[in-house]
């Protein structure tokens, strides 16, 4: 490539635009006849566009770019033409084999679109010109048409994979890395006259988390648009490498590949823990999907791992529920149904967690086992929303928080931590803008979301989410900054991370609050055994090193590093003397986190 190109979007987004109305930026306004673009901040290539293209895509660096051009010294002189000759000329774009004003120029055009160029010698032939046609420092300028391109990608990064777009796909959406994906392809050893494979006119499917036939396949699909029809050259560490395919493929052979992307079935998470996944089997344009309180209507098979039914709703007799009811047959599948859109059909496939867990289910038509996952075939033929928070009055909002705050307790105290998350959220977000309120009902909304950031700290820490807890616990100390309970979340979110310094410190804030308080004092008395414990481990690690290391006096540095950790946090003992005095007569863990319990629920 010319050491001096750049991309045109480089060179314009440095560009200084004119005094006065003549020059603008490309991105100013949209192409119109007449609009003149300065592409070089030196003024050395200017652009006029004659004829505005069709789209927003520009052809990128690589690309094989066809125009038509006419070119003229500024005296009106033509020294070339494609027109003339009838023949569309062709040049890969931004890799030096035009002059430098038609790498940055055309890289700033459309489809369709017919633009004047003024180039000059600097970004044309120099000083030295071309002859006999183009004298030394002539400015030159181009009737160019931008007819059409191909994009020409390395989409491995490395060589390895070299795409060349021969037909575009439909729309701009690609698939993502879950997916399972559709192709057709042949494959052939680059030169050779006919493949030696070939997929089923329907093409094959695989997930892109897979190889399927080479490497090369899932790189490309993944890059493609549907419908998208491209020309593959795979290198061999992206084909067969060097072991070849049998007598079809000889060792480390480069292969040409003509690949078109079908389509795809999306493949999503349901659950942040990926225990509950959904694959699109057939999807709508339509956007709207249920919300919590929603009156859904759905069809579905039920099925076990082995393939048996064990439960059906058919369009004669569906199955119809309100979501966030704990009215579905399984947390998984209503999970599942609150993201998808009217007449979606998909797979649902759900761990045990989110589906009958340890106990398993006696179903319509079969057994579900203890600890097995279930996959449903669904359709959601119909939905009624509930109303959204902004269409609600404040009495509604407030009404419909405490609602959802409560179904939070609920689930919290059954044992469904994940859902009492949900819920408490929820709860949060109805009431998260009080426009409108009087101060009596934002009084009433803070005591909400202060509840709920409480019981949000403990469902956390409940789920192993101490960094979510600490998060929820402050909200409540930004505005209450003694709080017994968010200190008490806090601290017991510090200690989950080892952060002993800021444990401590909310443990005592906490007693000063409450010198007689037996959860913090027991909290107290964890905080010392995980610090001890820390401070030996670590006084460990240190006489270890110090014995690797062959010096003298290593183990009594670490037995001083040990005692040091078995005193009081933070360099003072004494308060910690004290305050630990009344939970002495506790038995361990077990009994501090039994009488803990308490200040744990919401």
């Amino acid at each position: 490539m010319d050491e001096h190109f750049e991309t045109a979007t480089e060179l314009m987004s440095k560009a200084a635009v004119g005094d006065g109305a003549d020059f603008e930026d490309e991105f100013s306004q949209p192409d119109a006849p007449g609009k003149i673009v300065q592409i070089t901040e030196d003024g050395g290539v200017k652009k006029e566009v004659l004829q505005p293209g069709t789209g927003w895509e520009e052809p990128e660096a690589g690309d094989k770019v066809r125009v038509h051009y006419v070119g003229t010294l500024e005296d009106g002189t033509k020294f070339d033409s494609s027109r003339d000759r009838d023949e569309p000329f062709e040049f890969d774009l931004g890799q030096g084999s035009v002059i430098k004003g038609w790498d940055l120029g055309v890289a700033t055009m459309k489809k369709g679109e017919v633009s004047k160029l003024t180039i000059t010698a600097e970004y044309g032939y120099g000083a030295s010109g071309s002859p006999p046609t183009i004298p030394g420092g002539a400015t030159l300028i181009f009737e160019v048409e931008l007819l059409d391109w191909k994009s020409v990608k390395d989409i491995a990064g490395d060589g390895g994979v070299i795409k060349t777009v021969v037909q575009e796909g439909a729309g701009w959406a690609k698939p993502q890395a879950r997916d399972e994906v559709c192709v057709r392809f042949s494959a052939r050893v680059q030169g050779a006259d006919a493949p030696f494979y070939s997929t089923p006119e329907e093409g094959e499917e695989f997930c892109l988390t897979d190889t399927h036939f080479c490497r090369a396949i899932g790189t490309a699909a993944a890059t493609m648009k549907k419908n998208e029809e491209v020309k593959l050259v795979v290198k061999p560490e992206y084909g067969f490498g060097a072991d070849g395919r049998g007598a079809e493929v000889p060792p480390g052979a480069t292969l040409e590949v003509d690949l078109t992307l079908l389509g795809w079935k999306k493949v999503e998470k349901v659950t942040d823990d990926g225990l509950v996944m959904k694959k699109t089997l057939a999807d709508t344009e339509d956007w709207k999907r249920p919300n919590a309180g929603s009156q859904v209507t759905l069809t579905y098979a039920a099925r076990l791992p082995d393939g048996t039914v064990f439960d059906e709703r058919t369009a004669d007799a569906p199955l119809q529920f309100t979501t966030d009811e704990d009215q579905a047959p399984c947390d998984g599948l209503e999970l599942a149904v609150m993201k998808m859109k009217e007449g979606e059909r998909a797979l649902v496939t759900v761990a045990p967690q989110y589906a009958f867990g340890d106990q398993g289910s006696a179903q319509p038509q079969a057994q579900v086992p203890p600890g097995s996952s279930v996959e449903y075939d669904v359709t959601l033929t119909s939905f009624v929303k509930a109303k959204d928070s902004w269409e609600m009055e404040v009495g509604e909002k407030l009404a419909a928080a405490v609602v959802a705050k409560d179904k939070g307790n609920a689930a919290f105290k059954a044992g469904q931590y994940s859902r009492a998350v949900q819920r408490y959220n929820k709860a949060q977000e109805i009431i998260e803008f009080d426009e409108g309120f009087s101060a009596e009902d934002k009084q009433a909304a803070k005591a909400v979301k202060k509840s709920c950031s409480l019981n949000l700290a403990a469902a956390h820490l409940k789920l192993g989410n101490p960094v979510e807890a600490r998060k929820a616990a402050d909200k409540v100390l930004e505005a209450d900054g003694s709080n017994p309970k968010a200190l008490y979340r806090r601290a017991q979110a510090w200690l989950a991370t080892a952060d002993f310094t800021e444990a401590e410190l909310d443990i005592r804030r906490g007693l000063a609050e409450d010198p007689a308080s037996s959860d913090f004092k027991l909290l107290l008395k964890k905080f010392k055994q995980q610090q001890a414990s820390a401070g030996k481990k670590e006084a460990s690690l240190y006489s270890g090193m110090m014995r690797a290391l062959g010096r003298p006096g290593g183990a009594t540095k670490a037995a001083a590093a040990g005692g040091a950790g078995d005193g009081g946090a933070g360099g003072d003992p004494a308060p910690a003397a004290e305050n630990e005095a009344a939970a002495a007569n506790g038995d361990g863990g077990g009994a501090a986190a039994a009488a803990a319990e308490p200040m744990e629920q919401p």
